[in-house]
């Protein structure tokens, strides 16, 4: 297998395969964030408070995802992967399509509750495809080209979404019928891309999966009890991180609008622009940091805690900040902190587990941050809008839900110091 030379910076992944699984993931966050685009639309038209908002982004995606990630480890390390998620994309493309026909909360809540389902199976699945395919030294540039794509989908649901929003008028006349409104019918558009990407992932290959050598079988008790301390620490380091970006994504597009006047189809245009251009280079720069210092200790450990003390002031400007210019450079420098951190967590993951077990660690790893990430920060700031600071006040909620996810993180990683300095959890043999 050709590499790049040393000093280079290449983003061509080894494995021509991360690009496919990065449009999945694309389309993934895109389906999951417009619903954050739209918030405003969906909370006039439904009736929705502020917690209700929050609980459809958030806590009725990620319960059921949480759940259907537990059933989705043991068959990410049995079955053929690529097949695996061409079956979850049908799911949550029909979820979409649901959402956008939805007609009050509870209709609203099962739409969002059958995405979770369907999304569960894609990163725990995409990240062993990856991190098995991928040379060891690049399993970080890969990580963070499919976490690009998560990026890239968020900017796509709010940049071309809120382009889609301005140009379509309130109703949109489909028929003879009554119009429908223009956020159902991006609900509706996302469909069709889905259906492609689950027929391009019927054609890509697994080795040693749906047929030829079984895959290799080891006990996961045994391994987890042995390297419990660096797995918790891990997980609340990431539990942090994913609340943080999560909470961001699910308010940022309506924040512009409360605080700074912007209109909802330029607050989506704005925050996707940044999304797309500061997130990727963060990731980027995240996956070459661990592709070089992740040899000993915590995979990525270093780089987590970088990422939660330098992006915390940065939280506090965006949250706090009067001046619209002073808070979109922050939003952006937070975002590119925040992306270090995400890629550094996923991919140190992997690092740190046998080829074997990926499966079955990621998928609850995965469901315990994104439950974190996704069902308690949204609803947290919804509520504390609605009964604490007010509706001009929702800066100073997304902060206050974020700062308990700093402290956690932040010291966690102080107090398992010697899981980042000492030697590596598993040997090469154990990783490949």
């Amino acid at each position: 297998m050709r590499r790049p030379r040393p000093g280079r910076l290449a983003l061509a992944p080894a494995w021509p395969g991360v690009w496919l699984l990065a449009g999945a993931h694309l389309l993934a966050f895109a389906d999951r964030f417009i619903a954050a685009l739209v918030a405003p639309a969906i909370k006039a038209d439904l009736r929705l408070s502020d917690f209700e908002l929050g609980l459809v982004q958030g806590t009725a995606f990620v319960a059921a995802y949480a759940v259907a990630s537990l059933a989705a480890g043991p068959l990410v390390d049995r079955l053929h992967r690529p097949r695996l998620i061409a079956a979850g994309v049908l799911v949550w493309g029909l979820a979409s399509l649901a959402c956008g026909l939805a007609t009050g909360l509870g209709e609203l809540v099962l739409g969002r509750a059958a995405l979770g389902l369907g999304q569960a199976v894609l990163t725990p699945a995409a990240l062993a495809l990856i991190a098995a395919r991928q040379p060891r030294d690049r399993i970080g540039q890969g990580v963070s080209l499919y976490v690009a794509g998560a990026t890239l989908g968020r900017a796509t649901a709010m940049g071309l979404g809120g382009g889609l929003l301005a140009l379509l008028p309130a109703m949109v006349p489909l028929g003879p019928g009554a119009p429908v409104a223009a956020w159902r019918v991006l609900f509706a558009l996302s469909v069709v891309p889905n259906l492609v990407l689950a027929v391009l992932l019927l054609r890509l290959p697994d080795p040693g999966r749906g047929g030829g050598r079984p895959a290799r079988r080891q006990a996961l008790a045994p391994w987890l009890a042995r390297h419990a301390g660096r797995y918790a620490v891990l997980a609340v380091a990431g539990v942090a991180v994913t609340l943080v970006v999560q909470t961001t994504n699910a308010w940022a597009v309506t924040l512009l609008v409360r605080r700074f006047g912007l209109s909802l189809p330029s607050a989506g245009m704005v925050f996707g622009t940044i999304v797309a251009v500061a997130a990727p280079l963060g990731q980027v720069a995240g996956g070459r940091l661990l592709d070089r210092t992740a040899r000993r200790g915590l995979p990525g450990g270093r780089l987590v805690l970088g990422a939660l003390l330098g992006t915390l002031p940065l939280a506090a400007t965006v949250g706090l900040a009067d001046d619209r210019g002073l808070a979109l450079t922050a939003l952006a420098a937070l975002i590119f902190g925040l992306g270090i951190g995400s890629v550094a967590t996923l991919a140190g993951l992997q690092l740190m587990t046998p080829r074997a077990l990926r499966g079955r660690v990621t998928a609850p790893f995965v469901a315990c941050t994104t439950l974190a990430g996704f069902g308690l920060g949204p609803p947290l700031v919804g509520l504390l809008a609605d009964r604490v600071f007010g509706e001009a006040g929702l800066g100073q909620a997304l902060l206050a839900a974020s700062l308990p996810a700093y402290a956690a993180g932040i010291i966690a990683l102080l107090l398992g110091a010697r899981y980042l300095r000492g030697p590596a959890a598993v040997t090469e043999e154990d990783r490949r």
